[in-house]
């Protein structure tokens, strides 16, 4: 290993909370890619050349930037518009952040029945995501968004727990956005959602209206969970009810505000728990 790599300030082992000049010139290779990948899809199904970039760009021109669509277009050629807003230094981390998703956001809507569209698409997120993880910055693409979130196990179990019924699903995106929600996030919600994709769950197979409830009747159901698991995840739903932090109570101070590290673990442990017992329901059907 190089001393270039061995020597690394604490501020580089995870990067958060701002994108240097390197980090945005990666974001604009990926933008550079899916340009020229959206280019042969182009050329492959009989459209202009730059079509679907350019429409990319114009939207983002439009209905990001919020700039008219009348000087998008010059003379055989339009603005370039995502690979500029990202170098611009006077343009904020987090509003570079907002575009990529914006990005995302538009490509999924633009052709989404289309397989090889939506493979650029997929391929566009996995480069981005790669573009994170080499650069060590603590974010990655999950559910369309940016998350802190680095773990791929963590990541993993999070996307698996989003193919759950839309009311779940609702729920863990609502904790997801609520976590990485820029300049700043709101920990507490993203607690108050994420328990409330397992309340959901808890509804649908037992019929009981709480968690607390629920742990006691899931053996009724088939589903027969550890005495200390089932005492663990009774106490984060305690956790979530505690007065103190004031995740489902109006807030008087800010003497316990939950931190990242609380709404990232619950936000984890609860898609954790609603993939455990999805699992023991098949088995037991």
């Amino acid at each position: 290993m190089k001393f270039s790599e061995r020597y690394v300030k604490p501020v580089e082992v995870l990067k958060r909370d701002f994108l240097d000049k390197e980090g945005a010139t990666a974001l604009c290779n990926c933008f550079d890619h899916l340009a020229m990948w959206l280019n042969q899809y182009d050329v492959n199904c009989g459209n202009r050349h730059d079509e679907s970039y350019a429409t990319l760009e114009e939207t983002i021109w439009c209905f990001f930037l919020n700039q008219r669509r009348d000087s998008f277009y010059g003379f055989n050629t339009h603005k370039v518009v995502a690979t500029e807003y990202l170098l611009d230094d006077i343009n904020e981390w987090y509003r570079k952040f907002d575009l990529v998703e914006f990005s995302i956001k538009c490509l999924n809507n633009s052709d989404p029945r289309n397989r090889s569209f939506q493979e650029i698409v997929e391929a566009f997120k996995t480069m981005l995501n790669s573009t994170f993880k080499r650069l060590n910055y603590a974010y990655r693409i999950v559910d369309n968004q940016i998350t802190e979130i680095t773990d791929e196990e963590e990541i993993s179990s999070i996307e698996e727990a989003l193919k759950q019924n839309s009311t779940i699903k609702t729920h863990l995106s609502d904790a997801l956005k609520h976590l990485s929600n820029r300049p700043i996030p709101d920990y507490r919600n993203s607690i108050k959602e994420s328990i409330s994709s397992v309340e959901v769950l808890c509804r649908e197979i037992t019929g009981e209206s709480t968690l607390g409830d629920a742990l006691r009747v899931w053996e009724k159901k088939g589903i027969k969970i550890p005495t200390y698991l089932k005492s663990g995840i009774d106490k984060l739903y305690v956790y979530t009810n505690d007065k103190r932090p004031r995740i489902r109570h109006a807030m008087m101070d800010e003497s316990e505000v939950p931190s990242f590290e609380e709404a990232k673990f619950m936000l984890v442990a609860c898609s954790a728990f609603v993939n455990y017992i999805q699992g023991k329901r098949s088995a037991t059907e």
